[in-house]
């Protein structure tokens, strides 16, 4: 029977919304999906709308969380589109195939809300659709055009720091390591070269410097926040150096902790913060070389950014919208003063990162719904574009030609032309995508394309000079880490514990599935022949035997 004729009989049985329920959204042989395929965010779409694994993560999710997700439902290839591309609605009306294409599109979109208005139901609230709101239709927007000559390159932390896991995210910040033969597949047991357990808990990435593994970690309540040394070899704990002031974050909630920001070291010194601890200078033997105190920080869900190494200076910012937000530099050697600047309130967590553009050094950083770029010596702000959302975590990272920007819940990804001067929104923008970015995971630059996977575990793979998206695909699991790259694959932490390795290339290709059987929000390390991952309680060692 065709689609299109069983809709009918239905739509003459049943009631609109019981018939939502009773399409069979999963028909993917179906000759209709043949004829129109569907697109890729509507696939997703509709698999999410059958998947029992999707109505529990909707069941988790906060009033915020729903309030982004619903608009998933203006996809690409959604049934408005569809009407749109095929001549409107009388047209497709008069044809038997174009109407059953149309209303599979139309059966997906109500499923998909029944669902999300089940996670409403938990809160008490009535959605935001059902209140007339309306989103804005999934997609990339142009704006600029790329100027042909920029020329940007990322600026490293400290010399020799390029063979190094010297900070977040290794040494260009953006998750490239020179790593080589690790393996692909590993277990608890296999291919694990040793694993040590961490006193504390804590969210904080490893960095490594020659035989060194330095990590923070918190006990309970923000009490015991520390730095910890382990030997590279056989991941024996060195030393650890505990935090002399134990000032803790007054609204740390849920799984940020009190240990979230990754240190960041130039081969001589350790630097770390804590928050409303301060920031932790130590030497490679532990020693307490300086501290400097911050205020307490009072924002939604705890600090979480992490300090920066740039020439002589630790440049720290981190966003806050119930105090004044923090944004300095002091001097690596004496821990005093060198800048600070006012900025203002806001919700954010991102780590800021140096880049040389056309000659000159800005630090860029995200946040308060703008992008910024500022001389690094002096904190003096050099161009603002806008365009990110009320809340930033992830890094931005720097390509070859643009810089790029994710944020919020299903929240836009920019790609940016930075220097200028000013607002250059207008001027420097050159492409931002409606939703879909990662609201804590960092995205990667790879090869021409940008990949991200977001929390709730969409995986998608843009242009990264256009924007527009080559690929969308589901990862049934949760994200909190940012992705590595190492020899050309890359490798995607997971909230369950289970690593995914990923090819690049132009569809979803998982070469591996490794788990590890505890959460992992921590993103992975990469140096010399092995991966270094950071699950709830223990460290490991991945290398091939």
């Amino acid at each position: 029977m065709r689609f299109g004729v069983l809709t009918t009989l239905f739509r003459v049985a049943f009631p609109a919304t019981l018939l939502a329920l009773l399409l069979p959204l999963c028909a993917q042989g179906d000759e209709i999906d043949k004829k129109f395929p569907l697109g890729d965010g509507l696939r997703v779409l509709a698999d999410d709308a059958d998947s029992p694994e999707f109505r529990k993560l909707v069941s988790e999710m906060l009033t915020t969380d729903l309030a982004a997700e619903w608009q998933r439902v203006e996809s690409d290839d959604n049934a408005a589109g569809f009407l749109e591309a095929h001549g409107g609605l009388e047209k497709v009306q008069a044809d038997p195939d174009l109407k059953a294409a149309y209303e599979r599109r139309v059966a997906i979109r109500d499923k998909f809300l029944d669902v999300i208005r089940e996670g409403y139901k938990r809160h008490k609230a009535q959605p935001p659709f059902d209140r007339g709101a309306k989103a804005e239709k999934a997609g990339t927007v142009t704006r600029a055009r790329v100027a042909e000559k920029i020329e940007i390159e990322v600026l490293l932390p400290a010399e020799g720091s390029a063979d190094q896991w010297p900070r977040f995210r290794g040494p260009d910040g953006g998750g490239h390591s020179q790593a080589r033969g690790l393996p692909t597949h590993w277990s608890t047991t296999e291919n694990v070269v040793w694993k040590t357990e961490i006193p504390g808990a804590g969210n904080s990435s490893p960095i490594i410097w020659n035989d060194r593994i330095f990590l923070t970690s918190s006990g309970d309540a923000g009490v015991d926040r520390a730095v910890h040394c382990f030997n590279r070899a056989d991941g024996k704990l060195m030393w650890t150096s505990k935090l002399p002031s134990q000032e803790v974050d007054k609204s740390v909630r849920d799984k940020n902790g009190y240990a979230t920001a990754t240190p960041v070291t130039d081969g001589e010194r350790v630097i770390a913060s804590f928050g409303s601890g301060g920031i932790l200078c130590l030497d490679f033997d532990g020693r307490q070389l300086w501290h400097y105190s911050l205020p307490p920080f009072t924002t939604t869900w705890g600090s979480g950014a992490s300090p920066l190494l740039y020439e002589n200076s630790v440049i720290f910012i981190n966003d806050q919208n119930n105090a004044d937000s923090v944004c300095l530099a002091l001097d690596k050697r004496t821990g005093e003063v060198l800048w600070k600047r006012d900025r203002g309130r806001a919700m954010g967590w991102s780590t800021p990162i140096v880049a040389k553009v056309d000659g000159r050094a800005e630090l860029l950083y995200a946040g308060g719904e703008t992008l910024k770029g500022y001389d690094p010596r002096s904190g003096e702000e050099l161009w603002s574009l806008k365009g990110p959302t009320v809340e930033v975590v992830p890094t931005i990272i720097v390509g070859p030609r643009l810089v790029y920007s994710a944020s919020g819940r299903q929240g836009p990804t920019l790609g940016v032309r930075p220097g200028g001067s000013g607002d250059v929104t207008e001027s420097h923008l050159a492409w931002r995508t409606v939703r879909g970015g990662p609201h804590v995971p960092t995205p990667i630059y790879y090869q021409g394309k940008i990949y991200t996977v977001n929390d709730t575990g969409i995986a998608t793979c843009l242009d990264a000079e256009t924007g527009e998206m080559d690929w969308q695909s589901r990862l049934r699991d949760k994200f909190s880490a940012s992705p590595i790259e190492a020899e050309g694959l890359l490798y995607f932490a997971s909230e369950s514990g289970i690593t995914y390795v990923i090819r690049p290339g132009p569809k979803l290709d998982v070469v591996a599935e490794n788990d590890l059987g505890s959460p992992m929000l921590a993103s992975p390390a990469a140096l010399g022949n092995r991966l270094f991952l950071r699950t709830e309680k223990e460290l490991f060692a991945i290398g091939a035997k």
